[in-house]
């Protein structure tokens, strides 16, 4: 047992010890802003972003998929969770995109 436990400490120490060194070392995050008016790819934006996940389309989306998710809660519970969990973040991508401070 003892052996057992000491090679996932060792193993643990190989993966996590560079990855945190590498994580302190890198640069902060950069947090996403829509592109202005004239950018290059606003247009793109304006369609995908503005007239379709926060437009009528992705509410209605958001809403069918929670609904279908509180249907399946009763029956289904390994599908009604992860549909629920999958509405709110259509309804809220846009907050989700900028609060994970992704660059794109």
């Amino acid at each position: 047992m003892i052996r057992k436990i000491g090679k996932h400490a060792v193993s643990f120490a190989n993966v996590g010890v560079p990855l945190v060194l590498f994580a302190a070392m890198s640069g902060g995050a950069h947090a996403f802003t829509a592109p202005a008016t004239g950018d290059l790819g606003y247009d793109i934006y304006d369609i995908v972003v503005n007239k379709g996940v926060k437009g009528p389309l992705g509410f209605v989306g958001g809403v069918a998929a929670f609904l279908f998710g509180v249907s399946r809660l009763f029956s289904n519970v390994m599908v009604g969770i992860p549909t629920i969990v999958a509405a709110v973040c259509l309804i809220k991508s846009d907050t989700i995109l900028q609060t994970f401070g992704m660059v794109i």
